[in-house]
């Protein structure tokens, strides 16, 4: 099982809110989740946030459009990730992040089978 993890928060120091700011009246987050399951190789998707109170619409988001979410700590990220991903126990992981509206599916699945061709441990689509 290929395990998509959407990473998103509202607590961003640069531009607060901005996984939810509008794209064409829009949450952005909605855009990318729609892109993101245009992907042939992933197996499932799901949204990790926060337990901060701040992150609450984006709970209510992924309800909305009926797509699974996990909440955890808002300061340790690495540990959020790791819970999310243990209870689909999953043979790979894929982590996204979400303030990248432009995801490009086709990319990710490139990207997942060069990961699987080689037997990799990881793989980046950035240097």
């Amino acid at each position: 099982m290929i395990l998509a993890i959407l990473q998103a928060r509202m607590t961003s120091h640069r531009l607060p809110g901005k996984v939810l700011k509008t794209i064409l009246e829009r949450p952005m987050l909605e855009l990318q989740i729609e892109r993101i399951l245009r992907c042939k190789k992933i197996d499932q998707l799901i949204v990790a946030t926060s337990i901060n109170p701040k992150d609450d619409p984006i709970a209510a988001l992924c309800e909305k459009i009926e797509l699974p979410y996990f909440r955890g700590d808002l300061e340790n990220v690495l540990d959020r990730f790791y819970q999310a991903a243990r209870q689909y126990k999953p043979q790979h992981v894929v982590r996204l992040t979400g303030d990248c509206p432009l995801t490009d599916p086709i990319l990710i699945d490139a990207l997942i089978d060069f990961y699987l061709s080689r037997g990799s441990d990881y793989a980046s689509n950035c240097q």
